[in-house]
């Protein structure tokens, strides 16, 4: 195999599929994925051969070269008067080889987070015999394999020759690395603190920055531990015990995933401002009040609407992302399971506009039960602002093995079901389009484009609707849910739902002679019910979604759609749900 100078950057940069090809697609899913290092500090141009079985033992081989032009920035500096590339840069080009080397393998693919590192107390004999001036063009780098370990920590030891215009210059013997598990917050939060509900455009790095922030209310502590929202950052991102407390130091060395809440920018959790229940075990009567600190501007928040309200998107969240919470610190912090939702019923009262102050939620582990690996965990939650009720919901949670989702059945469907699903339609309409209707802000929009509508199908002859988006590995939500374990948040997937209805009702025309016609964030004082028995991957590659119009009146607030939705993942049937719509007078 040959590595082009794209390749090798795409590597440095954090962007592994570019440079090894379609098997490291996991990988655009990364929050911060094993590299090389980049910038100056980048000493490989390309790698024109890499053989798995060469060398002299037969366990590996790659050759790496460097063109010169006299002009690098390392000479400036090394010596004045007598210019040569530092013997530390020269062993750093060695490393780099070898580490391309190894992420090569594919040990990276699973291991979000790790940090390539030399083996601590292994000794490297170095020899160096000539030296690197501006007057040389070419440095190549030779690694002959002499270990190589795909385990829990992949290692690979190797004697490395630096070569100078084909003169030998530098003999490492025994260069020995490997991957280290590490938490992106380690690395981050001495950056600047960026306000709450800044855009996902960005690196994931700027939205880790915790200089500068301030805690302002109340916050619940336990045995001494502080529930900040550093302390809730790092239940995304840091070591476990950063965000439980020294209760949970005992996952901090552990190579397993252990249990997460989302990320910025999908974090809807300011601080914990109330907890009841011990960690050692879950029980029923655990309680956790969690607030979030509502912006004034957000990504989720359209600027140009005057009337712009909170996400149903956003306001799930900031009801379920407690629960998840609360499971992790009562549960043992188990880093062997994962967690999932698996249903609910929501209803929302009220409208969040910007700034509306502080969402408060208070969610109780209500029953549990357990078998096998498995345990399922039901919550009754209340969100409040101001007193005021918002959002109510009942739902169920499960911790699985991860094996228990090799194999993804999905949820049963009838021989109509499926037909429907394939049924051929002339509708097709892109939702990304110019003069498209503006179903939800753009890093929302859960729909790609409409494939199906039959104006008089469904079971009521209201209608149905059908459309899909392609599954994008490297899309901002996988980063955020969850760091070593990307899902599509469920709440996204009930979200492309209510679009698809609110498609359907302007394409029906029922917005007519409704004065500034706007929708509701899901249709309000409406229970929502919801079953999910799968998940979107990565590795996925197409969602559908369509409805079946169920009902459309007219009430005292508005023009109301309800549908019963299915949501499918490459042709299985992942979420069910009864979702409805409502227009309103702006």
């Amino acid at each position: 195999s040959a590595f082009g100078p794209e390749e090798v950057r795409a590597l440095a940069e954090g962007r592994p599929a570019d440079c090894f090809g379609p098997d490291w697609r996991p990988a655009r899913a990364h929050l911060r994925t094993p590299r090389i290092a980049g910038g100056e500090l980048l000493a490989l141009d390309e790698v024109p051969r890499l053989e798995f079985g060469g060398g002299p033992w037969g366990r590996g081989y790659l050759r790496a070269e460097t063109a010169l032009t006299g002009d690098e920035w390392f000479f400036a500096g090394h010596f004045e008067g007598d210019p040569c590339m530092p013997g530390s840069l020269m062993l750093q080009g060695c490393a780099q080889a070898a580490t391309f080397y190894l992420a090569a393998t594919g040990c990276t693919v699973e291991r979000d987070g790790w940090r390539f590192e030399p083996v601590p107390d292994r000794p490297v004999r170095i020899t160096c015999r000539t030296q690197v001036t501006p007057r040389n063009r070419r440095v190549t780098y030779e690694v002959f394999v002499r270990e190589l370990s795909l385990g829990e920590r992949p290692t690979l030891v190797a004697d490395v020759l630096c070569s100078v215009d084909g003169v030998g210059a530098l003999h490492a013997r025994g260069l020995a690395l490997r991957l280290a598990p590490d938490w992106p917050l380690a690395q981050w939060r001495s950056g600047r603190a960026v306000p709450r509900g800044a855009a996902p455009a960005g690196p994931p790095a700027a939205l880790g920055g915790l200089r500068g922030h301030r805690e302002d209310r109340p916050v619940a502590e336990v045995d001494g531990f502080r529930l900040d929202y550093p302390a809730l950052l790092a239940c995304a991102w840091g070591r476990p015990s950063e965000a439980f407390g020294p209760v949970a130091a005992a996952l901090d060395d552990a190579d397993r995933v252990a249990p997460r809440c989302p990320g910025p920018p999908y974090h809807f959790m300011s601080r914990i401002a109330a907890v009841t229940g011990s960690a050692g075990g879950p029980r029923p009567g655990a309680v956790v009040e969690a607030e979030y600190d509502v912006p004034e501007r957000a990504w989720f928040f359209d600027e140009g609407d005057d009337a712009a309200v909170l996400p149903f998107a956003a306001m799930l969240e900031a009801v379920l992302q407690p629960c998840g919470w609360l499971a992790a610190h009562v549960g043992g912090f188990d880093p062997v399971r994962r967690f999932r939702n698996l249903d609910g019923t929501a209803t929302v009262w009220a409208q969040v506009r910007p700034g509306a102050g502080v969402l408060r939620t208070r969610a109780e582990l209500t029953s549990l039960s357990t078998s096998g690996g498995t345990t399922i965990e039901r919550f009754e939650v209340t969100c409040r602002l101001a007193g005021a009720p918002v959002l109510t919901m009942s739902t169920v949670f499960g911790f699985f093995p991860p094996d228990a989702f090799a194999t993804q059945a999905g949820l049963p469907v009838t021989a109509d079901e499926r037909a429907a699903l394939a049924e051929p339609s002339a509708w097709r309409r892109e939702l990304r389009a110019p003069g498209s209707p503006r179903l939800a802000v753009d890093l929302l929009l859960g729909l790609d484009r409409i494939t199906g509508y039959w104006p008089a199908g469904g079971p009521a002859g209201l209608g149905r609707v059908r459309g899909e988006k392609r599954v994008d590995a490297g899309e901002w939500y996988f980063r955020a849910h969850f760091f070593q374990d990307p899902v599509q948040p469920g709440s996204l997937g009930l979200e492309a739902m209510v679009q698809l209805l609110r498609w359907y009702a302007v394409e029906r025309g029922l917005t007519a002679g409704v004065a500034r016609p706007r929708f509701e964030p899901v249709a309000l004082g409406r229970p929502l019910g919801w079953s999910y028995r799968g998940q979107v991957l990565p590795t996925d590659e197409l969602v559908t979604v369509e409805a079946d119009v169920l009902e459309v009146a007219r009430d005292e607030r508005g023009v109301l759609v309800v549908a019963r939705a299915r949501l499918w993942v490459d042709g299985r049937c992942t979420y069910r749900a009864t979702p409805a719509v409502r227009i309103v007078a702006g």
